[in-house]
This record gives C-alpha cells, sequence and structure tokens, in this order.
C-alpha cells in the first residue's frame, strides 16, 4: 500500500507546526473554534487548543493539508486582499450547486477536495 504522508508528519513537532498554520489561516478566515472543529474532523475529540498538535491522525492531518491548499489558491486569486479571501469561502457558487464553499467544506472532506480543486482550477 502506498503512504499518503511523509514519516516526518507523524512527529508531534510537525504536528505542533502544522496544527499553528492551519488555525492560523482558519482564525484569517474568521471561522468559529467549533467549525474549525468540524473542519479538521475533530468533533469527537477534544477541541484544538493553541500550541497543541494536531492528532496523529491520517483524516486529521489531510484535512489539514488541503486547508492549507486552499488558503494558497485564495492568496493566488486575492494576493493582497484577505478581506476577499474570506468572503469568497461565504458567498454562493454556481460551480458548488449554489452553496458557499464554507458549507460543502463542512460537509465532508470530499467537500474540502473539492473546493480546493475548484479555487486550483480558477488560478
Amino acid at each position: 500500500m502506498t503512504r499518503t504522508f511523509l514519516p516526518e508528519l507523524h512527529s508531534p513537532a510537525t504536528r505542533q507546526a502544522l496544527a499553528v498554520a492551519t488555525l492560523n489561516v482558519l482564525d484569517g478566515w474568521g471561522i468559529h473554534p467549533a467549525k474549525q472543529a468540524a473542519l479538521l474532523g475533530l468533533t469527537d475529540i477534544a477541541p484544538l487548543k493553541q500550541g497543541q498538535p494536531l492528532p496523529d491522525d491520517s483524516s486529521v492531518l489531510e484535512r489539514a493539508g488541503h486547508l492549507l491548499g486552499i488558503e494558497r489558491a485564495l492568496k493566488r486569486i486575492y494576493p493582497n486582499d484577505p478581506a476577499s479571501r474570506q468572503a469568497s469561502l461565504m458567498l454562493p457558487l454556481t460551480e458548488l450547486g449554489g452553496q458557499p464553499p464554507l458549507q460543502v467544506m463542512l460537509g465532508s472532506v470530499d467537500g474540502i477536495k473539492q473546493v480546493r480543486a475548484l479555487l486550483e482550477s480558477t488560478q
């Protein structure tokens, strides 16, 4: 079976750095902590606190990677406009069946992947 994550990703220091980066992105988007937990798939786990590493869970790590990819795509689309990056996640899009990207992302990891693919295709 092919591994999808580098072994280094499982180290506590790397997972902590990934948590900091991901929470900074989600805070920048104005996402409420409960929705941050849902986006990361942490609804059955204690909420993540600043400075705490992400759990060593492939699903959580995958979600974090996709969320960082979405931020990278948004920065390419809106390079000097953080407010537009945030707003773009809240506005309904025809390409997403009239739903806002945030709503699609909250639905599942597949929704997160769908939003990422859409944003990366518009660059």
